[in-house]
C-alpha cells in the first residue's frame, strides 16, 4: 500500500485551490460583483488581453480590469462565463508559491435585441501564494473564435506560460 507523502498532500490542497480560484473569477464576472476582483488577484497584478482582432490590452490590478470588463458587459443582459478546462502546474521554478494555470474558456452572451453570440479563448496564468491564498499574478487572455452561430475562427493561440 502506497503512502501519501506530505508534498503529496500539500500538491492536491493547492491545486483544489488554484481551480477553485478559476471558478472564483468565473462566479465574480457572471454576477457582475467587481469590488470582489480584490481577494483574487494581487495588487499589481498584469493583465494582457488579446482579442486578436484589435490591438492588446494591457491593465494592471483588479480594479482596473473589472472596469474595463464591467463595461464591456454593459451590452450583455445575458452573460455566462464558462471555464472549460483548467490545466494546473505547481512549483514552477521550483517555487512552491508559484503555480500556471491555463484555461480554455467560453462566453454565452445576447445582446439587448436579443442576438446570442459565443466567445471561445484561453487564459494563461501566473498565479502566486499570498498570506495562504493564491491570486492572479498575471494573467494573458487570447482569443480563439467568436460568432453567432457559425464562428469566426482565428489561429492557434501561442502558449507561453510554464507548464511545468
Amino acid at each position: 500500500m502506497a503512502t501519501t507523502t506530505a508534498d503529496e498532500l500539500r500538491d492536491a490542497v493547492d491545486e483544489v485551490a488554484l481551480r477553485g480560484l478559476v471558478a472564483a473569477y468565473a462566479d465574480v464576472v457572471n454576477r457582475r460583483t467587481w469590488n470582489e476582483f480584490t481577494d483574487l488577484f494581487v495588487a499589481d497584478a498584469s493583465i494582457t488581453l488579446d482579442l486578436r482582432s484589435a490591438p492588446m490590452m494591457q491593465f494592471t490590478g483588479p480594479r482596473e480590469i473589472g472596469d474595463f470588463i464591467a463595461g464591456a458587459l454593459d451590452q450583455y443582459p445575458f452573460f455566462e462565463f464558462v471555464a472549460l478546462n483548467v490545466r494546473v502546474a505547481l512549483r514552477v521554478g521550483g517555487d512552491e508559491n508559484r503555480a500556471a494555470l491555463r484555461t480554455f474558456m467560453c462566453e454565452l452572451r445576447q445582446d439587448h435585441d436579443g442576438h446570442p453570440s459565443r466567445a471561445f479563448g484561453v487564459y494563461q496564468d501566473d498565479v502566486r501564494r499570498v498570506e495562504d491564498a493564491w491570486r492572479f499574478a498575471r494573467r494573458h487572455y487570447q482569443s480563439m473564435g467568436r460568432g453567432e452561430y457559425g464562428l469566426d475562427l482565428m489561429p492557434p493561440p501561442t502558449f507561453g506560460v510554464a507548464t511545468s
